[in-house]
């Protein structure tokens, strides 16, 4: 471990001085156009022999310490925060460094101010600046705007199209070499005061003190009885890490981080844009993070062709230092089940999928599952000669006319059923529901009659017979599964309302699309909780990936509705888009009827806080069921989805991939 401080003499001279003003006025720069003043700027950086540092780039030394280094053509922004957030400008002045060498290098270009210079206004130093073309550094306004919805308000710091004090900083894609930190995340800043207003000939002479705002660290890692001969994992397609923080918002003005607890995030992915494995430096694989200067809990998955492999775990990270582990990581196993406070979640929706002749009822085979999750939208699934378009691949990226989400649900490939329908699940063009006067809880029980029928209490214990009731019953007890699993109850749900973890989420499919939903944890989660509803922009959601993997929550996908009524609207799904403006939801069953028509159901989305509410029995709605048992108590056994070949590039019996 080494502390990075990086320490610079910069001595900025402005070359020119006139205006159009009167000529008794003392002035400084070029004006430009807009009323603003332009300097030419030559900016000397000395070297720190603390760091080692003779260019930028950053390197190993023999004991895998990593060196900072200038390089020429490095590339440091500069900007005068006396201009207030005035600036028109929709990029800051950049720097370039001609060349490089132990003694120091000599940076050059020209600064814009929107005000003329007076003594101690301060100038900010940001390096990398090649972040704002890379896209790890955004422009981002000063105030805070603010979403507030069912009594849920929101609160970030938006975009913004010219230069502020502030500016974001996004970590969520590095591709774990150093090449590519020093490019993209190695974010340092420093700042000065000017002592002196510039005249005629004009020396400015500025000293900055270069903090780095990030923590480096170099990762193997490692299993026992590995592939290779050092049990090292050598051959890695993407990792995941969750709980180290990878966005926030800087304060050029004094070095501190502004961010909402709305707004920043915690997950790192590392990959290869072309899906290629990752290079290892050294045996490494490196990221750059916001370092939180204490404990820190976070979970890393691995993604190999082997398998997947976790480790969930805390260490002791501090802002400006460089670390180098060997971390031990077990192989993802698929269990039949997640809990979350106390109730045991199957780790799937309820779904029917059907290809060509094989068919398959039950349980999912991934939490993220929603019907037509991976496909491009087309004629079979458009309603009313109404053109059906895409943001995304997938069905929450389908919609019609102006972002209305609206596609028809085929039933070889369904996720969405009415409620306590069995025999007539698949005819959506019917209204097949169990009706009933009163409350009633039919979780586990079975009736009999056919279309929709009135229920008392009493139910049927024949299997054979059953045409209404709990259809995860009975399809996980139809002979050919291992795991069993039923219907929630309304006090499960309530329950996931109350868990210790909740938070607006995603998860990546096999596709390499994502998939939006709620995330459930007894675990605790290092950001903000529970913010349901989201408002419309779906920037707020977090990747879970590798936390699903891992089976440390529950996800609940967002799957939208049927709407029921008229025969000609049951096909239709509707409420499933996700993107801005879409107004996303979605309802989770429950085995508790509230009266003749309705029923408890989870709600949760763009416009929808978390809680049970009341939905018809008539819409088709998802299931998330609960664990049983097993045959034999057996739980050794690959779950049952990983039987069915269409799955198997999710899930097989060697384990889960997806």
């Amino acid at each position: 471990m080494k502390k990075q401080k990086l320490q610079f003499l910069c001595g900025a001279i402005a070359m020119i001085g006139f205006t159009a003003c009167s000529d008794t006025d003392n002035v400084n720069g070029d004006v430009a156009q807009d009323g603003s003043y332009v300097y030419n700027v030559e900016v000397s950086a000395g070297t720190d022999s603390t760091t080692h540092a003779a260019t930028r780039t950053l390197k190993l030394d023999e004991q895998n310490n990593v060196l900072s280094r200038w390089a020429a053509g490095d590339k440091i922004f500069i900007y005068n925060t006396a201009d207030n957030n005035q600036s028109t400008e929709q990029t800051y002045s950049t720097l370039t460094s001609k060349s490089g060498g132990s003694k120091g290098t000599s940076f050059q270009g020209t600064v814009k101010s929107k005000n003329k210079l007076k003594v101690n206004n301060k100038f900010a130093f940001f390096y990398p600046a090649a972040g704002l073309e890379e896209g790890s550094v955004g422009l981002v306004s000063t105030k805070e705007t603010k979403e507030t919805n069912q009594g849920v308000t929101i609160s970030y710091h938006d975009v913004s199209s010219t230069i502020t004090e502030y500016v974001s900083l996004n970590m969520n894609k590095q591709n774990g070499t150093l090449e590519n930190i020093d490019k993209k995340f190695d974010f340092n800043w420093g700042s000065d005061l000017l002592k002196e207003v510039p005249q005629n000939v004009n020396n400015i002479k500025l000293k900055a003190n270069f903090e780095r705002k990030v923590a480096i660290w170099g990762m193997k890692f490692k299993i026992v009885n590995g592939p290779s001969s050092s049990g090292f994992i050598e051959d890695i397609d993407s990792v995941k890490i969750n709980g180290l923080r990878s966005y926030d918002v800087l304060n050029l003005k004094d070095g501190n981080f502004v961010g909402t607890d709305d707004e920043k995030e915690y997950a790192i992915t590392i990959a290869n844009k072309n899906r290629s494995k990752l290079n290892l430096t050294k045996g490494y694989i490196w990221t750059a993070f916001l370092a939180e200067d204490a404990s820190t809990n976070f979970t890393i998955t691995v993604y190999t062709q082997s398998g997947v492999y976790t480790k969930t775990a805390s260490k002791i990270f501090k802002t400006g230092y460089d670390y180098r582990s060997n971390i031990t990581v077990e192989k993802v196993t698929p269990q039949p089940y997640v809990t979350v406070n106390k109730v045991r979640w199957a780790t799937g929706n309820f779904i029917h999928y059907k290809q060509g002749t094989k068919e398959y009822w039950g349980i999912a085979p991934a939490q993220w599952w929603i019907s037509n999750y991976g496909e491009e939208p087309s004629s079979k699934y458009q309603r009313d000669n109404r053109p059906l378009k895409s943001t995304q691949l997938g069905s929450q990226g389908w919609f019609v006319d102006d972002h209305t989400g609206l596609f028809k649900q085929s039933t070889d490939d369904i996720d969405l059923f009415q409620w306590g329908v069995i025999t007539d699940a698949l005819n959506i063009k019917a209204d097949g529901c169990l009706l009933g006067i009163g409350s009633y809880d039919m979780a586990g029980k079975y009736y009999s009659g056919r279309g929709s029928i009135f229920v008392n209490p009493t139910s049927i214990n024949s299997r054979s017979q059953a045409t209404h009731g709990d259809i995860a019953k009975y399809w996980t007890e139809d002979g050919t599964k291992h795991y069993h699993y039923r219907y929630p109850k309304e006090g499960e749900l309530n329950a996931l309302c109350s868990a210790r973890t909740i938070i607006p989420a995603y998860c990546y499919t096999d596709k390499g699309n994502k998939i939006y939903g709620a995330y459930f944890s007894d675990r605790p989660f290092a950001g903000v909780n529970t913010k349901f509803p989201t408002g419309r922009k779906i920037w707020k959601y977090q990747d879970v990936t590798g936390l699903v993997l891992a089976n440390e929550g529950l996800f609940l996908p967002i799957t939208g509705r049927r709407p029921g009524g008229i025969a000609a609207n049951r096909y239709n799904v509707d409420f499933r888009h996700v993107a801005y403006d879409s107004g996303f939801y979605t309802q989770y069953s429950s085995s508790q009827s509230d009266a003749a028509i309705t029923y408890k159901g989870l709600f949760f989305g763009a416009a929808f806080k978390m809680n049970v509410a009341i939905p018809s029995k008539l819409q088709g709605s998802p299931i998330r069921p609960v664990y049983v048992g097993a045959d034999n108590n057996d739980e050794t056994k690959p779950i049952d989805a990983a039987k069915f070949a269409a799955f198997n590039n999710i899930i097989d019996a060697n384990g889960r991939k997806y």
